[in-house]
């Protein structure tokens, strides 16, 4: 069994380098999947992103805000790949939140000013009939690839941390260059 120390270590590195994650949304017309480019906050450990208030993730999440999603990495040391997977609830950005967690989002998506510019839309794209929308996925759930025990019956499992574990960077709320909530 691999050591919770190991696990957290594990799922930081995860939740900070992997900047996209796969999203199974269910709607009207059925289970779907997407891939979005997230960054996260901690405390409780949630995933920010945008898409278009029309993409089907983005109908499916309006009609049941139950979501699953896997986020991983390959090419790293050791077996070269590790991944998790999560159950979460999604919900749009509120009116009163997206001054702050736009800046989080583009700050860190972008650390470079200049490249931030050259990617920042415009807030009214995000506010009222804009056509985009910021979304915050509040994790339940976490498992991780269980690579110990891979290795030795070449089982693909996977081994739960608790979410209490992960614990780590500043949010929105903590870091005083991404604005006051």
């Amino acid at each position: 069994m691999t050591p919770l120390p190991e696990l957290i270590r594990r799922s930081d590195f995860l939740i900070e380098n992997a900047r996209f994650t796969t999203l199974a949304t269910h709607g009207p017309d059925g289970p779907w999947a997407s891939t979005v480019n997230y960054v996260p906050l901690r405390g409780p450990l949630q995933l920010l992103w945008y898409s278009l208030r029309r993409a089907r993730h983005s109908r499916n999440i309006e009609a049941d805000p139950r979501v699953s999603g896997s986020i991983y990495l390959t090419g790293l040391p050791g077996l070269g790949l590790d991944g998790a997977q999560f159950t979460a609830t999604a919900r749009p950005v509120e009116p009163e939140e997206l001054d702050a967690l736009s800046s989080w989002y583009y700050e860190r998506n972008f650390p470079d000013e200049e490249v931030r510019r050259q990617w920042r839309l415009p807030l009214e794209e995000f506010r009222d009939e804009g056509h985009r929308r910021f979304y915050l996925l509040e994790i339940q759930r976490w498992w991780l690839l269980d690579i110990d025990q891979w290795l030795v019956d070449k089982n693909d499992q996977r081994v739960p941390v608790p979410l209490d574990a992960i614990t780590g960077l500043p949010t929105p709320a903590t870091d005083s260059s991404a604005g006051a909530r």
